[in-house]
Formats: C-alpha cells, sequence, structure tokens
C-alpha cells in the first residue's frame, strides 16, 4: 500500500510548484485589486462621493427608493445606514468603509442583523420582505466568521463590495 502512495506521488511532484505557483499568483492579483479599490475609495472620498453615497446611488439605479439616516441623527444608533424600498421589498442597509484587512468580524455583523431585526418589528414591516445588507470596500475587510454569517442563508444577510 505505501509503495502505490509513493508511486503515485513520484508521478505528481512536478506539480506541485504549479499548483504554488497559481494560489501566489491569485494572491498577488487579489491584494494589487484590493489597492486599486482602496486607492479609487480615497479619490471618491475626496471628491465628496462616500461609500453612503455610492451605496445610494447603486439603489437608485436598481430603482429603490432610497431613504438615508443623517449621521448625527439618533435614529443612526440603530446601525442602519440607509432604507431601501422597491414594490413590497425593503432592503436594510450598512455601510462600512474599514480599509484594513479582517477589520469586520462576525460580532459587528451580529449587532448590524440584531438592530435591522429590531427595526424590522418596531415598524411593523413584513419579515418576509426585507433582506439586509451589509457595504464594504473588498471582501478582505472580513474575517473568516463574519463571511460565514454572510454566507449563512437563514440570516437572509448578505455582503455587498462597492
Amino acid at each position: 500500500m505505501t509503495e502505490m502512495i509513493l508511486a503515485s506521488l513520484s508521478k505528481i511532484w512536478h506539480l506541485v510548484p504549479i499548483v504554488i505557483a497559481i494560489i501566489l499568483f491569485k494572491k498577488f492579483i487579489n491584494n494589487k485589486d484590493n489597492k486599486n479599490r482602496i486607492n479609487k475609495h480615497e479619490e471618491n472620498e475626496k471628491e465628496g462621493l462616500t461609500l453612503e453615497l455610492r451605496t445610494v446611488k447603486k439603489y437608485e439605479d436598481l430603482g429603490f427608493k432610497v431613504t438615508c439616516f443623517d449621521l448625527s441623527d439618533d435614529k443612526n444608533k440603530l446601525g442602519i445606514d440607509l432604507i431601501c424600498h422597491k414594490d413590497d421589498k425593503t432592503v436594510l442597509v450598512q455601510c462600512n468603509n474599514n480599509s484594513k484587512s479582517k477589520s469586520i468580524s462576525h460580532e459587528d455583523i451580529k449587532t448590524f442583523y440584531t438592530n435591522a431585526i429590531n427595526y424590522v418589528k418596531k415598524n411593523d414591516i413584513e419579515e418576509n420582505n426585507v433582506s439586509y445588507r451589509y457595504v464594504v470596500l473588498y471582501r478582505d475587510v472580513l474575517d473568516k466568521n463574519a463571511i460565514k454569517i454572510l454566507t449563512d442563508d437563514s440570516y437572509n444577510c448578505k455582503y455587498m463590495v462597492l
């Protein structure tokens, strides 16, 4: 048995460097893309186009009517930046423009989700018609557990890269 394993490994050993090269190349491209996103975000911020404003434009382009909370408003303590309505659909949005890798934890996502659920209950919104979006600059700002929550269908909370 051991001889069979060694014999098969000896036939594929030359693939290991290729696999490593592919992984490193993918990581390099991903890092370059993230740096480009951060630079573009900084340019947009200088021009007055915050992440929230870009998100508003995105949802308006999709046909939603968007309500923004003033950042100094007490309602923003709910952790909801935007409420988007279209027909009978409602989307509650939290924008987070952290640019440090792995800076958004599962606790941040759970806090937003809990606050959004409380908002839905307080305002008698039909839960089946509501979805939740967490807007980020790039995927790598989310830690592993945050991504698990955001890809779990039971939460109905997804992330959006803008």
